[in-house]
């Protein structure tokens, strides 16, 4: 006898294939957004700050698309959600001295005034005072304090930010979240703090331990609390470097060269564009002052016997980490025989020497979603170098990271590279304050997408241009009046 299920009659299934395909593109489409909030991590909105360094008034910076702009969608931005696109990057154009280094400057305070108020939290100083630099070319704003305001996604939410301090004192704080719409976690007002008692109950019962030069955030923050640890945490994720002085970096990256495998491969593979073969660490003696020599020639016995101690305490000394690359090395017939080692530091190039340290700063922010904040990006770098490696981080940057920028290389001042929203400048006022503007903010008779924006620069149409006239004068108290 046949089983069972062999004999029973044949069910017809009449299958409608345009509602299953119907279905399966929702599908589709609920994974598509649930894959973009899962790798949303630490994106920057908007920055703002009033009456510090070069700027008195309130200026702005926004990483918001401009929404009737159509260009490098795919590349330049990122989709948060059906009403919210973020820039990858932003890049600050301005004349010497415009605010351009103060503008990063500012944003790297406001990390620097959490991070050290989280510390300082548990030292008792009670002349502690915020490392603040104001407006100091007005009346107006020598008694004003200063405002700081960030933007920013932590963990697929939206936060609101910000404080207002003075020199010895926080004279407001606030913090916001957004669900269906924004409310308030926290609110201070000098030492006067209201916390939300549904939505920051970590808050409560900590409103009176605050001291008036400490931030309640970092307060919270130190004492393990969620909301406020992860706020912190996104600070952290904020990372400057410096393009004119690489120590800061240069060690960073060194460091991620022995620790992290992967890195090491995608370094080295990176730097056969730089005709390098090979890289290695190697240690060396921090100073290589030959004391022996100098012993010779000196009779004075007690000096003698300082430079021998100062020999013994040399010898005791860590040895410093320092890169050596290895040269591709050819016989006559350009057949390759061997391989030269460099010391990286002594023989290579000073843009090969930037680009390499860069690396490590450049391949942490786009694996991790961090973001990267770079003043004079272009110095040492040819400008097509510096080209590829903002081009690399549009068209690879899988994880949402962020960079902004500061330089003066205008051949990056195009269309192909950049959309509208995501140009700056920065020029001063006659009263000495900078200003910050958006190419975006111009109208669209006066720049277009296909205008030539280096061009419109140049002539000056964007304002923001270095200049100084070659008048008579000059000429005249250089040279002397002609007979």
């Amino acid at each position: 006898m046949y089983p069972s299920y062999l004999t029973r009659p044949k069910t017809i299934i009449k299958i409608d294939y345009l509602q299953l395909f119907c279905i399966f593109l929702f599908l589709c489409y609920l994974l598509h957004k649930a894959y973009q909030v899962t790798q949303v991590t630490s994106m920057l909105i908007e920055f703002s700050f009033e009456n510090v360094l070069s700027f008195k008034d309130s200026t702005t910076i926004s990483m918001v698309c401009a929404k009737s702009f159509k260009e490098h969608l795919d590349t330049h931005t990122a989709e948060i959600d059906d009403t919210l696109s973020l820039l990858k990057s932003a890049i600050i154009y301005g004349n010497n001295a415009s605010g351009k280094s103060n503008l990063l400057e500012a944003m790297g305070f406001m990390k620097t005034v959490i991070l050290n108020s989280f510390r300082d939290a548990l030292i008792e100083n009670d002349e502690k005072r915020f490392p603040l630099k104001k407006f100091i070319l007005s009346s107006e704003t020598i008694n004003k304090p200063s405002f700081f305001e960030v933007s920013f996604i932590q963990d697929n939410k939206k936060y609101r930010y910000g404080f207002e301090i003075d020199y010895n004192k926080v004279v407001a704080e606030w913090l916001y979240h957004t669900t269906s719409k924004e409310v308030y976690l926290f609110k201070r007002d000098f030492q006067n703090i209201k916390v939300n008692k549904s939505a920051f109950k970590e808050g409560l019962g900590k409103e009176k331990d605050v001291k008036e030069n400490v931030l309640f955030l970092s307060l919270l923050s130190m004492l393990g609390k969620e909301i406020s640890t992860n706020i912190v945490t996104w600070f952290k994720k904020v990372n400057f470097i410096n393009g004119i002085y690489d120590d800061g970096y240069k060690r960073y990256t060194i460091d991620k060269l022995k620790s992290d495998p992967n890195f090491y491969k995608w370094v080295s593979h990176f730097i056969k564009y730089l005709e390098i073969s090979n890289v290695a660490t190697t240690k060396e003696e921090i100073s290589n002052f030959d004391f022996s020599n100098l012993s010779k020639n000196v009779r004075d016995q007690e000096f003698i016997d300082l430079l021998e101690s100062i020999k013994k305490i040399q010898s005791k000394q860590p040895k410093q980490d320092q890169l050596v690359t290895y040269h591709k090395k050819y016989d006559i017939n350009n057949i390759l025989i061997d391989t030269v080692p460099f010391n990286f530091d002594d023989q290579e190039s000073e843009g090969t020497k930037k680009l390499f340290y860069l690396l490590g700063p450049w391949y942490d922010t786009l694996q991790n979603g961090k973001i990267l904040i770079v003043d004079e990006l272009d110095s040492r770098l040819h400008s097509h170098l510096t080209l590829r490696l903002i081009d690399f981080f549009h068209k690879f940057n899988r994880n949402k990271a962020q960079l902004i920028f500061a330089i003066h290389d205008i051949s990056l001042l195009n269309k192909e590279t950049f959309r509208r929203d995501q140009i700056w400048f920065i020029e001063k006022d006659q009263f000495g304050s900078s200003e910050l503007f958006s190419l975006a903010d111009f109208k669209t008779e006066k720049v277009r997408n296909k205008s030539a924006f280096d061009k419109n620069y140049n002539e000056g149409k964007y304002g923001a241009i270095p200049y100084f006239e070659s008048d008579e004068k000059l000429i005249e108290l250089m040279y002397g009046k002609e007979p």
